[in-house]
């Protein structure tokens, strides 16, 4: 075992560079492995379009899923008691790896089956395809515990809600507000206390002495006598919209963040994952770097991070796009047989 380089590629197999990595070193591990395609993936632009990436063709569901498996092993022992692992894949093989993932992680720490439309429309029929359009990935979110670090991200609102929701204005400040309820959500299941608070009684969300305060605050709004009081929620306080594991706003790479990598995923995506599961200071770890992605991501978000990558001409790519942008990089060649 050697000590790892931090913000570092590592040319070489993923499994033999993890298995040298220490234990427990890292906080995130995002995967963007081989989808089992049967496809032999090559650069589509830039220097040396044509010049083979990585093979991804295999003797069966079997081996693909077995050469996985060791990975997911070591990705586990890696991971801090916080951390959390991301695996991106299709619906060729996301149930397979689903199966090992429970069998590695433990079910108990299954997050999250994430479905990112990646695009709008696949007019697949034309070409002669029977089958509905293909336009989804699913990404398999675990933790190593029950206790991983856990950022919430939320969406904007969108017009028509905001409009419907926040119709109210306060005449002195011109805020916007919407009414909440406030009744405790499950009463007495919930532990919710039941009091009397202007004249109604209830399981509330909050105890009295908040109550009391809030309705000093005037913050609790109350239209007539013996009516359920209600919260003020201003519009200018809210995030938005918790994030749900469908993911319909992240749209495919754009031209201004091609780097000619076949299988390269957008920036926004990752970011969206680093900030749910990890903090500044952090350290993310991609075993499967392709085009450096995650690298840029984590750079401009304050996080530490390890790529690794088979391809040297992947890694190539990865270097002259950190470059390009101003990212120092170290590079590790590591001895590797395997594939990618």
């Amino acid at each position: 075992m050697f000590r790892s380089r931090l913000n570092s590629i590592y040319v070489g197999d993923c499994l033999q560079v993890m298995r040298s990595l220490p234990s427990e070193s890292v906080d995130l591990i995002y995967l963007d492995p081989p989808f089992g395609s049967n496809r032999i993936y090559s650069i589509a632009r830039g220097d040396n379009p044509g010049r083979i990436l990585f093979s991804d063709l295999w003797d069966g569901i079997g081996e693909y899923v077995d050469w996985m498996i060791k990975r997911i092993v070591e990705c586990r022992r890696l991971l801090r008691s916080s951390g959390s692992v991301f695996l991106q894949c299709d619906p060729h093989s996301s149930h397979y790896l689903k199966v090992v993932l429970d069998r590695v992680f433990g079910s108990s720490n299954f997050r999250n089956e994430i479905i990112w439309k990646r695009q709008s429309s696949h007019n697949d029929s034309k070409q002669g395809a029977k089958h509905y359009g293909k336009i989804h990935d699913i990404v398999l979110f675990y933790s190593r515990t029950k206790n991983p670090k856990w950022n919430p991200q939320y969406r904007p609102y969108v017009e028509e809600y905001r409009t419907k929701a926040y119709r109210f204005v306060e005449p002195k400040t011109h805020r916007l507000y919407a009414l909440g309820d406030l009744r405790g959500p499950g009463g007495p299941d919930k532990g919710c206390p039941r009091f009397k608070f202007l004249g109604v009684t209830e399981f509330w969300r909050y105890s009295h002495a908040t109550m009391e305060e809030l309705f000093r605050q005037g913050r609790i709004v109350q239209n007539s006598p013996g009516t359920l009081p209600r919260l003020k929620r201003y519009l200018d306080e809210m995030k938005g919209v918790e994030l749900q594991d469908i993911w319909d706003d992240i749209t495919p790479v754009g031209n201004g963040e091609r780097s000619g990598y076949p299988t390269q995923k957008p920036r926004r995506l990752v970011e969206r994952i680093i900030r749910s599961t990890t903090d500044i200071g952090d350290t993310v770890l991609d075993p499967f770097c392709g085009s450096g992605t995650t690298a840029i991501a984590c750079h401009d978000l304050r996080r530490k991070w390890i790529l690794i990558d088979s391809s040297a001409n992947a890694c190539r790519i990865a270097h002259k796009r950190l470059a390009s942008a101003g990212i120092g990089a170290n590079w590790v060649p590591y001895q590797s047989n395997a594939r990618k």
